[in-house]
C-alpha cells in the first residue's frame, strides 16, 4: 500500500507522484533505501530487465516471486532468458543506463503483442528521430500505438539514444499494465507530405576525398536537388 509520505522525494502533487505509487503497489518498482525514490536518477539496463522480468512473471502467474542473490540482478537475467525476454546489452553491461530506445524494446517485450492493441494512428517513419530501419524501431511504434509512449512534443520526438529517469519510468510500466491509462496521439502522414531519406546517417571526409550519397524520396517521382555549404 502506497501512501503520501512512502517517499519523501516524491510530492503527491507531481506530475509523477500517482504513477510512482501506482507502480509500487502494483510490486514493479520500489524505493532506492532511506525512503527515497530518487525520481531524477536514470535506470540500468539490470533495473529495466528487472521490471521486465516482474511484469512478465505477474501476468503470467500472478506473482513475482524473485528470490535475489549475488549480483541483485542475476535472477532476473536469468528468468528474461528462459522466458525469451529482450535483454539487449543487458547481460554485457547490467549497470550501465538503459537509453530510451533500449528501455522500450526490453519493455515491449513483456507483454504478449495482443496485450499492446493499437489504439493510435502513427504511420510508419512518423516518429521525427525513429526513421524506418533505426534501432528497435518496430518495439518503439508498437509502444507508441498502443498508447505506451507518446513522445515528449507534438512531434512525438522520441529522444531514443538519452537515458530515462525513474519517474518517467513509473509513468510508462504503469500505462503498460493499465490499459486504461495510455494516452491517445496521431502521427499521421498527410497529403502532400514528402519523406527524404539518405542511405547513410553521417559521413566524414578528409580534404580531397570524395563519396556519394544516395537518397530516396516518398512519393516517388519527387524531384530533388542537392545543395552543400
Amino acid at each position: 500500500t502506497y501512501t503520501t509520505g512512502t517517499f519523501r522525494d516524491v510530492p503527491a502533487a507531481s506530475w509523477y507522484g500517482e504513477s510512482v505509487g501506482a507502480a509500487y503497489e502494483l510490486g514493479l518498482m520500489k524505493g532506492t533505501g532511506e525512503g527515497e525514490f530518487e525520481p531524477g536518477m536514470s535506470i540500468t539496463l539490470a533495473e529495466t530487465v528487472a521490471l521486465a522480468a516482474r511484469i512478465h512473471s505477474i501476468y503470467h502467474t500472478g506473482a513475482a516471486a524473485f528470490a535475489q542473490g549475488s549480483p541483485w540482478y542475476q535472477v532476473y537475467l536469468d528468468y528474461a532468458g528462459e522466458a525469451g525476454l529482450f535483454t539487449g546489452e543487458a547481460a554485457a553491461s547490467p549497470n550501465a543506463y538503459a537509453h530510451r530506445d533500449e528501455f522500450a524494446a526490453i519493455l515491449a517485450s513483456a507483454l504478449p503483442e495482443e496485450e499492446l492493441a493499437p489504439i493510435n494512428t502513427v504511420d510508419d517513419g512518423m516518429i521525427p528521430d525513429v526513421p524506418e530501419g533505426a534501432d528497435h524501431y518496430d518495439a518503439i511504434y508498437l509502444l507508441y500505438r498502443a498508447g505506451v509512449l507518446t513522445g515528449s512534443d507534438g512531434k512525438g520526438t522520441f529522444h531514443p539514444d538519452t537515458v530515462i529517469d525513474r519517474a518517467s519510468v513509473a509513468a510508462l510500466v504503469t500505462r503498460l499494465v493499465e490499459p486504461d491509462l495510455r494516452q491517445a496521439l496521431t502521427l499521421a502522414r498527410q497529403e502532400g507530405d514528402v519523406r527524404v531519406s539518405l542511405d547513410r546517417d553521417s559521413l566524414a571526409l578528409t580534404v580531397g576525398e570524395r563519396a556519394q550519397l544516395t537518397a530516396a524520396a516518398e512519393p516517388e517521382g519527387t524531384a530533388l536537388a542537392w545543395t552543400s555549404s
